[in-house]
């Protein structure tokens, strides 16, 4: 990987002047098949399966390149690349080396020629996924190609069932539009109490040196939004909306590490939930600061896929104004949001994630729908396949728009207890997590783990005070199981939890099975 050329070309990456840099030479590019040849060879069925598959085309990794022949070597482009491309649903591993092959008569290395290699993973596959959470059966059926031809275009067409509605969907996703580093995404979906479409076309950043961003967006939608209390559900909502917006960003400064990037933006909404509407035509201005300090990890969330997690910071500010002469017809309205994200590393296998995020309406009467957050997560790894993760979170909502809830249950983190048993205004979830992997790839088909959990968490109705007492616990054990050559999921669990506290009417043994693995 770039890593190991680091050792090679001292201080290639900051220590060295421009003119010192080595030149890249030639770019190779390659690219293998979603199963591998062994010492005994490939079976039948590999091999046909193999041949079924359309490996991804070499133009598609060329424009994904940060990078040309005859640049001044930089390493962070380098190892962006990498990162861009892992994240493409159809590969399931890539890496981007540089190696020297010139060094002149003081041994300084004057060219690199750069290797580009990407492994492929399944794309043509009928969707079927079933997920249980406590007597709830989820599931989806359809077909899906996440690589048409091998020119990186995604195509699905599904049935799914979920906690609140059915849904017809076709979902088409294009991640080089017309040949070019521009996403496209639209979707149809026909809903058993409405209707939904988005269209979206973006181009965002590629890197911390990258200089700009822009995106449209639009959709609409009309469905039922259900409220519930105590895991029931009590009332539902018709909700019917139109919504679009335009972004343009701009980096005021750039660098490999670091950027400030300001954007404008257009935000339409136009809403109606129940007897009541909103509408909104906002101008927005914001400023972000990032920075990138990168680990890389396997058998995290995605078994024996190397992951990137970014330890550095995101912090981030938003205020839009809404007015009649923007469109918006609740008069002046003031909509701000603002957050950040940092990383504390005691080892790259240990440390720590802190984020907290809030947003809310100024209006006549004072703010609306403002929600806030605080997340903590921490992660350490004992060996290669054993971890320890913890999550701690806490969210409070004021005057919370009537279909928004916080919600708290099987589904969503507090394990033991019933689906959105809880729901109030203010949570807090506390959660720690042993995980064993102790297979991996086996056949090239599937990898295994167990896990072992405590779960403990609330949420307090606007009518009752914060008491940690009230704080609910589970505990269960759950089976880990993944594919990164079949599905671009990486991994997905089944839980069984058993509710320490008693909640009348409701078993304290809850099975979910098919949820994410991500901590």
């Amino acid at each position: 990987m770039v890593a190991g050329l680091l050792m090679a070309v001292a201080g290639v990456s900051g220590a060295q002047p421009d003119d010192d840099l080595p030149v890249i030479g030639t770019i190779k590019i390659l690219t293998h098949e979603v199963f591998e040849e062994s010492a005994v060879g490939l079976t039948t069925p590999y091999r046909i399966a193999n041949k079924l598959h359309v490996r991804t085309r070499n133009s598609v990794v060329a424009r994904e390149l940060l990078f040309d022949t005859g640049d001044l070597l930089d390493t962070a482009l380098l190892e962006q690349t990498e990162r861009n491309l892992r994240v493409l649903p159809f590969f399931r591993e890539a890496r981007v080396e540089a190696l020297p092959v010139d060094e002149d008569l003081d041994g300084q290395i004057d060219r690199v020629d750069v290797r580009v290699t990407t492994w492929d993973r399944w794309s043509l596959a009928p969707r079927f996924d079933l997920s249980q959470v406590q007597g709830h059966t989820l599931w989806e059926v359809g077909a899906s190609e996440k690589n048409l031809f091998g020119f990186g275009k995604a195509i699905s067409v599904s049935h799914r069932v979920n906690l609140d509605r059915s849904i017809d969907r076709v979902l088409y996703d294009d991640y080089q539009f017309a040949g070019s580093n521009v996403g496209l995404t639209a979707s149809v979906a026909k809903l058993s109490d409405g209707h939904e479409q988005f269209l979206l076309v973006d181009r965002e950043y590629l890197s911390l040196q990258d200089p700009w961003m822009a995106s449209v967006q639009a959709g609409s939608f009309n469905r039922s939004d259900r409220l519930f209390e105590n895991g029931t559900e009590v009332s539902r909502l018709r909700h019917r909306g139109r919504w679009g917006d335009v972004v343009v960003g701009r980096a005021l400064r750039r660098s490999q590490n670091r950027a400030v990037r300001m954007h404008g933006a257009y935000r339409l909404r136009k809403e109606r939930i129940g007897s009541g509407y909103r509408d909104f035509g906002t101008a927005e201005v914001g400023v972000q600061v990032v920075s990138y300090r990168f680990v890389r990890l396997t058998h995290v969330n995605q078994f024996e896929r190397v992951e990137d997690i970014n330890l550095g910071t995101d912090s981030y500010g938003t205020v839009g104004l809404s007015s009649p002469a923007l469109g918006g017809q609740q008069g002046r309205v003031i909509i701000a949001g603002a957050g950040h994200s940092q990383g504390f590393r005691w080892r790259d296998d240990h440390f720590a994630l802190i984020d907290f995020a809030a947003s809310g309406r100024q209006e006549r009467e004072g703010w609306r729908n403002a929600q806030s957050r605080v997340r903590l997560r921490y992660l350490r790894k004992h060996s290669l396949r054993h971890v320890f993760v913890g999550r701690g979170e806490y969210r409070h909502g004021h005057r919370l728009d009537p279909e928004v809830q916080l919600l708290l249950g099987a589904e969503t983190g507090l394990r033991g207890y019933p689906v959105r048993q809880f729901a109030g205004n203010r949570s807090l979830l506390l959660s720690v997590e042993e995980r064993w992997f102790m297979a991996d790839d086996v056949g090239q088909l599937v990898s295994l783990g167990l896990a072992a959990f405590l779960d403990s968490g609330y949420v307090w109705p606007e009518t009752e005070t914060l008491d940690l007492a009230d704080l609910k616990t589970g505990i269960g054990v759950s089976l880990l199981l993944g594919s990164n050559r079949l599905s671009s999921r990486g991994g997905v669990r089944f839980d069984l939890g058993y509710g320490l506290s008693r909640i009348s009417g409701a078993d304290r043994w809850v099975f979910a099975a098919g949820s994410d693995l991500r901590f």
